[in-house]
């Protein structure tokens, strides 16, 4: 039983390995021209072309002919995967957090232009206007608001390259 399914198997290979080793140039009824290693019955067969056989001193793609075993190379593939889910999973999450850093310092610009105690002065005239104080606390308010959208901003181009 063994060999027979052995030997079936080795059939299925070799008609598979066998069905691709042309490459058919066709023309469709509707005139759209089509390359196909199966051509379709209705369609005119334009040119054919032999698939060489690969050389010994062709490059190895990764993951092909270097000896690993199917079940290897999806464990490769879903480690890789995984990694890079983290990857995204965590520029993500840095995205977010600049995102709440950006809210929060937006807040605290909105809460400190009200002014404090001290921070208007009054003119000679009788006017009532904003000291300095209060002038470089809001600065600093702003500049504030101003790194959480830089941060912002670095962190969705880093979310970007990773995608």
């Amino acid at each position: 039983m063994r060999s027979l399914i052995v030997a079936f198997v080795a059939t299925v290979l070799c008609a598979g390995a066998a069905a691709q080793d042309k490459i058919y140039k066709v023309r469709l009824p509707d005139g759209r021209i089509l390359f196909t290693d199966r051509p379709p019955p209705e369609a005119k067969i334009l040119s054919e072309r032999e698939i060489p056989p690969p050389s010994p001193d062709a490059p190895v793609r990764p993951g092909q002919g270097d000896g690993a075993t199917p079940v290897q190379r999806a464990a490769e593939a879903e480690s890789r995967l995984r990694e890079r889910a983290a990857d995204v999973d965590r520029a993500f999450a840095s995205v977010q957090a600049a995102e709440r850093e950006l809210d929060a310092a937006k807040q605290a610009l909105e809460q400190g232009r009200a002014p404090e105690a001290g921070e208007m002065v009054g003119t000679a005239r009788g006017r009532v206007h904003f000291g300095p104080a209060y002038r470089a606390r809001v600065l600093e308010l702003e500049k504030a608001v101003a790194a959480a959208e830089q941060k912002l901003a670095r962190a969705r181009e880093n979310l970007n390259a990773v995608r």
